[in-house]
């Protein structure tokens, strides 16, 4: 009976003193993307390079029979294709 009831107070005081963190540790992260905020660059060359891994990566899926990988490597090479040329434009209209 008194195991039991030691238990019980552990485990209360445990689960306060973990609720009790979690506004910290959120505050925290709050703080931290405040500080990443800045310049946003890119790199059109890597993302130009990035789309021919996935195009070179998705006709290895097709040619093997996997045609759902391989739709999915076509649309994330276009992604990066289209990332890379809205990079362009803006490097281009700033």
């Amino acid at each position: 009976m008194r195991r039991t009831a030691t238990l019980a107070a552990t485990a209360a005081l445990a689960g306060g003193l973990l609720l009790a963190g979690a506004p910290a540790q959120a505050a925290t992260g709050a703080q931290s993307a405040a500080v990443a905020r800045g310049p946003i660059t890119c790199n059109p060359a890597q993302l130009r390079q990035q789309a021919a891994e996935a195009d070179r990566k998705a006709a290895v899926a097709k040619r093997e029979g996997f045609t759902a990988e391989a739709t999915k490597q076509s649309k994330l090479a276009a992604a990066y294709r289209a990332k890379a040329k809205a990079c362009e434009d803006a490097d281009n209209n700033a």
